[in-house]
């Protein structure tokens, strides 16, 4: 997405990139045990498009999905391989 968006940047057009990470959408395709924090279809969809519209470059839907990212993304390895 950083790419498509410097690229959309550097072309002058008025092109804007939102990175979008919806978490776990309550769709077949995410079904299982064991899932939290899922959520309506309807409801990540009018988050998504209002982050586009604010034109946020990185969108987290919703914000505690956010939270859980930022904590993955800032554990040790040793720990997250144990999970």
């Amino acid at each position: 997405m950083e790419a498509l968006r410097k690229k959309a940047y550097k072309s002058g057009n008025c092109i804007h990139v939102t990175d979008i990470s919806p978490g776990l959408v309550d769709t077949a395709m995410a079904k299982g045990e064991g899932l939290f924090w899922m959520m309506p279809v309807e409801k990540r969809a009018n988050q998504i498009v209002a982050a586009i519209r604010k034109q946020k470059s990185k969108a987290y839907v919703t914000k505690r999905w956010h939270v859980h990212t930022t904590i993955n993304k800032n554990l040790p390895f040793s720990i997250y391989k144990k999970m």
